[in-house]
């Protein structure tokens, strides 16, 4: 019970956030978004290689553009990550064999970010104004649903993509999160070489997606006609 307490009193602040930012929506730019792509590890098993045992990535989220460069979203995704000591053969650590030891996690994350376009951008202009690159980073949290004891430890969440108007309400686009963890037993592997060091912020283990997206803009009132609009 103690631990379920100190486990909720972590993502009391994400969920109180969450509500403020669907208060701050406008129906006007308002977005729903699909997704899906890969994830990746990145920690004290695999420590170099972007692309390690990628595994499925995918979700759904919600945007809001309070103006053209700016907007918040709120992302729910779903992530398979795996790592296995015999794949590198460098892998030196006392209590773990270099050839037996494995992880696969599944979990659920929640993030909320702020994103900055680069480029002016409207959500329901398909003839200018439609196209960006972004970046964008936040806050957020995550739910184990394999083996790991620690539920819902703080994530940062940031990143960069590109997004276009490829009718009035639809929008694809392309982004790559990375996602710091303040949880290093991911892997089953506590930092290697720092066993002085027991900090969570200098916790090794990592992990980020590359997704395509396609959004939907549900509410907006009047759409510009293609034929007369400036």
């Amino acid at each position: 019970m103690v631990v379920k307490q100190l486990s909720m009193n972590r993502i009391y602040p994400l969920i109180l956030l969450c509500l403020l930012v669907s208060q701050s929506y406008s129906q006007d730019h308002l977005s729903i978004s699909l997704f899906g792509g890969t994830s990746q590890y990145l920690g004290d098993i695999n420590k170099t290689n972007p692309v390690y045992k990628s595994s499925p990535s995918y979700g759904f989220g919600v945007a809001s553009s309070k103006n053209l460069r700016y907007g918040m979203h709120l992302m729910v995704a779903h992530h398979t990550l795996r790592g296995h000591t015999g794949d590198f053969d460098d892998f030196l650590y006392p209590d773990i064999s270099p050839t037996a030891h494995h992880f696969s996690a599944r979990l659920i994350d929640l993030t909320v970010t702020g994103e900055f376009n680069f480029l002016p951008y409207e959500t329901y202009n398909i003839r200018k104004r439609n196209f960006t690159p972004f970046l964008f980073a936040g806050l957020g949290t995550n739910y184990f649903l394999s083996e790991q004891e620690n539920q819902f430890p703080l994530i940062i969440p940031f990143g960069l993509g590109i997004k276009y108007n490829i009718f009035e309400r639809f929008s694809v686009g392309i982004q790559w999160t990375a996602k710091k963890t303040f949880f290093d037993r991911m892997d089953g592997v506590v930092n290697i070489g720092e066993t002085n060091n027991n900090s969570i912020i200098h916790n090794d283990d990592w992990y980020h997606n590359t997704v395509v997206f396609i959004s939907f803009h549900p509410f907006r009132d009047k759409i510009d006609c293609p034929a007369y609009g400036e």
